[in-house]
């Protein structure tokens, strides 16, 4: 139930109570001030005991100028846990970045990991490209029981040295130096081996044995002897002594390796047969 109550009138209407929770509107219109007046409202709530709390509503003004509503004022700030003294209102806090913000940045990134030496090493060796030997004898395609061969390997800094390369990483610098120190030769019949300070020498038709690197088989090269193939295989290793030094973590670094680099190839070994005729010719 609304009672509206015009200016002038003696006495406000008695409130009433209209539904069920108790509670009365009214109304009332100042034709002075043109001002509308939200209805108040009061509530009268009874609980198990008999409390009664009430609640005052914004009211809306107007504008007398323009005649428009005014807008109405903010709500209040939310109140956050930890924020404002107790019981106050406050907005939630902003993490300062000011701080973080005002430190110097570092002059330069982090140092990566000192590399250690030996893989540095290890990379220059492979840099190396150290080539496999390229096999020669004097039997060409044959040889011969009890006739001396002349064994060697092509020549020139490829395949003797010295040769080198050089790894870095970062402020470290490794170079790697390698230099030919022998020839190892696996003729074919268990323990025939044979070990040349260098390459040797060509064979160009010169006689007797050759004056560095040589080898006479005392052995054929039987099916039997050779897993069905009539040929020994023969099997030259270039020997590389490979010295590395440089610097790493700002203190020097040095070591040495053996590199041993294969190659191979096979070899028919018969007897010379001499025929004597039945006059002694």
């Amino acid at each position: 139930m609304i009672t509206t109550v015009h200016a002038g009138a003696m006495s406000p209407p008695r409130c009433a109570v209209v539904d069920s929770i108790g509670r009365c509107l009214i109304s009332a219109v100042d034709p002075g001030r043109r001002r509308a007046v939200e209805p108040m409202r009061r509530s009268h709530e009874h609980d198990s005991g008999s409390r009664t709390s009430e609640r005052p509503q914004r009211v809306a003004s107007s504008d007398e100028s323009t005649g428009l509503p005014t807008p109405p004022p903010p709500p209040p700030l939310r109140a956050f846990p930890g924020a404002g003294p107790a019981g106050g209102w406050s907005q939630r806090p902003v993490r300062d970045l000011s701080g973080l913000l005002a430190q110097p940045l570092p002059d330069g990134q982090p140092a990566a990991p000192a590399v250690p030496p030996e893989i540095l090493a290890q990379r220059a060796v492979e840099q190396l490209s150290l080539p496999a030997p390229v096999l020669h004898t004097s039997g060409v395609d044959r040889g011969f029981v009890g006739v001396p061969m002349w064994l060697w390997i092509d020549g020139g800094a490829a395949y003797t040295g010295p040769v080198s390369a050089t790894a870095t990483a970062g402020a470290a610098s490794v170079t790697a130096t390698a230099q030919l120190s022998e020839v190892e030769w696996a003729m074919g019949p268990p323990g025939a081996v044979v070990r040349c300070a260098g390459p040797g020498t060509p064979w160009t038709g010169q006689e007797g044995e050759s004056p560095d690197c040589g080898y006479t088989y005392q052995r054929r090269s039987l099916p039997d002897r050779t897993a069905g193939t009539g040929r020994w295989t023969i099997t030259a290793t270039s020997v590389w002594t490979v010295t590395w030094s440089g610097a790493s973590g700002g203190a020097p670094v040095a070591g040495e390796q053996i590199v041993r680099v294969p190659n191979e190839t096979t070899l028919a070994v018969s007897e010379v047969q001499v025929l004597v005729g039945g006059d002694g010719s």
